[in-house]
């Protein structure tokens, strides 16, 4: 009989993973609802374009906030959250609306701590 020796079985979940069920619209709308908009003022409802546009001004409003941050130092929390939003609005571009939602998720972490 073969031994696991400590690795997980395929079909278990790693430690520290999230699975999230809802639909990539859903998703989206929740990181939307929780901290996006808060903290960018970008809201879906007045964007015709779409998610990706939606991701875009959002990561053009935080990198905006940034810079003007920039003299006294900036803020740790942002600068990792603008990162990461950058990396979804690429993902929505490309058109896989579905990948961006794992970098939001790490925002969603980040934004808990402003």
């Amino acid at each position: 009989m073969a031994r696991n020796r400590g690795r997980h079985p395929r079909d278990a979940p790693v430690c520290g993973s999230v699975l999230d069920y809802r639909p990539t619209e859903q998703l989206l709308q929740s990181h939307a609802d929780l901290w996006l908009t808060p903290l960018t003022g970008v809201d879906p409802k007045t964007h015709a374009g779409g998610w990706p546009d939606v991701l875009d001004q959002a990561d053009c409003v935080l990198r905006t906030r940034l810079g003007e941050d920039a003299a006294d130092g900036g803020d740790e929390t942002l600068h990792s959250i603008a990162l990461m939003l950058e990396m979804a609005s690429r993902n929505a571009a490309e058109g896989n609306l579905y990948q961006a939602t794992v970098p939001l998720a790490h925002c969603e972490t980040l934004a808990l701590r402003l």
